[in-house]
């Protein structure tokens, strides 16, 4: 070992110049550092792990494979903001799609060293197991877990990892994250009747949407969900897409929207204004549903009562003065949107850890239907609300106009379970 120290250094210092050799000596330099390289990757390079990759394991790792393949992103996730959380761990866990027999780590570590933009002596490898390639590196003390955690999150670095088919990046406690995974397949359909303390305003199940639970800090009363009011906040395909598959939050927090609305109806949540539509390829249709074709993401949230400041009408223009309950049956079209207030200390608007946060977000919703759910008869009322063709605005993901001629003719939508 003490050898191999040396050759390191000596690697190292030939490397950036620090030896004054003639240019007759640059092919005894040349080689000197090829011969160190070489040492140096054969004695340190990490072993395989000798144990299998456990049966648990393999489904999750293929289904974060799965959002790679459907969107050319790499799942990136952090378990949390806090530093005293990330500065306890410094760790970061990747899978990479190649095979490790014909893979080479020290490559991929330089180039990944260079998205986070600090340098390759400043992380070491902690273990590697072969499947694909999935790698465990802990990041040493000296670096600044802020800026690490800024880089991580940039739209860059999903498409810089993407082109080096790293498919999974997990920043953080990797025990929290084995805490997601088991927790992130509960579920239910249909009516919820438990007699859970829901706050201060009602609460009507969502019928038509399949619930996937989040896993929450246990504070010792119900994980901070007693008394608060549940709302739902529509997001973006991958953002959902990234929570299913995982059980983790993305680092792209913001993707669910930079707003500070909420809505007691999943209805008025679900239209595309808020909540993206996306038809599902075909070739991963199976994966959600075996005659679904459409998806919908919703996040289900909980709020202090105290945090909600104001009750207002709904701003889609869909109300109908005959009718004071146009989008949903229980909830007046008045009284649809929530204004919550946050304060502005930098801190995510939707908390996935915090069970003290002003909003936490419990849950997420997933709806399939056989076709557009704006056929939907629950869906009807978009109609006649602010519906437009530009997919900026209205994430509709089809014709429009398609879409009024199919309604015109009588064809209709169902939600699928199976």
């Amino acid at each position: 070992m003490r050898l191999m120290f040396h050759m390191k250094v000596a690697a190292t210092y030939l490397n950036k110049g620090m030896f004054h050799i003639s240019e007759a000596s640059a092919c005894i330099r040349n080689r000197v550092l090829f011969i160190g390289k070489h040492l140096i990757e054969t004695f340190f390079r990490p072993e395989v792990k000798n144990e299998p990759i456990s049966p648990s394991e393999k489904i999750y790792y293929e289904a974060c494979k799965k959002y790679y393949h459907m969107t050319g992103k790499p799942l990136i996730a952090i378990s949390s903001r806090d530093d005293i959380e990330l500065a306890s761990s410094r760790r970061i866990r990747l899978g990479i799609d190649e095979d490790y027999n014909t893979f080479d780590l020290e490559e991929y570590l330089n180039k990944f060293c260079q998205i986070l933009n600090i340098n390759r002596n400043d992380v070491d490898i902690l273990k590697v197991q072969s499947g694909s390639v999935l790698a465990e590196i802990q990041i040493q003390t000296r670096v600044n877990l802020q800026m690490v955690y800024n880089n991580i999150s940039k739209p860059e670095a999903e498409e810089r990892m993407g082109k080096m088919k790293i498919f999974f990046c997990f920043f953080g406690d990797l025990a929290k994250m084995d805490q997601n995974v088991e927790f992130r397949h509960t579920y239910w359909t249909g009516a919820l009747n438990s007699h859970r303390n829901r706050g201060s305003k009602p609460y009507y199940c969502p019928v038509g949407w399949r619930r996937y639970s989040l896993f929450m800090k246990n504070t010792g009363t119900d994980n901070g969900r007693t008394g608060r009011c549940i709302c739902y906040h529509g997001t973006k395909f991958e953002y959902g897409l990234a929570i299913l598959l995982s059980g983790l939050k993305p680092a792209s927090a913001a993707e669910h929207g930079p707003g500070v609305y909420f809505s007691p109806s999943i209805n008025y949540a679900s239209h595309p204004r808020y909540s993206e539509i996306k038809k599902i390829p075909l070739e991963y249709q199976n994966s959600f549903s075996q005659s679904g074709k459409y998806i919908q993401f919703v996040l289900e949230c909980r709020v202090q009562p105290s945090k909600i400041i104001s009750i207002q009408k709904e701003t889609l223009r869909a109300t109908d003065v005959s009718n004071p309950n146009v989008i949903d049956p229980n909830i007046k079209d008045s009284e649809i949107e929530w204004v919550v207030s946050i304060k502005h200390d930098d801190r995510e608007i939707v908390d996935f850890d915090d069970p003290n946060s002003a909003i936490t977000c419990s849950g997420l919703m997933v709806r399939v239907t056989n076709n557009h759910p704006s056929l939907l008869s629950e869906s009807q009322w978009w109609h006649t609300s602010h519906l437009c063709a530009n997919n900026r605005c209205c994430c509709l993901n089809a014709d429009l106009t398609d879409l009024k001629t199919q309604k015109k003719n009588g064809v209709t939508c169902s939600v699928v379970f199976d």
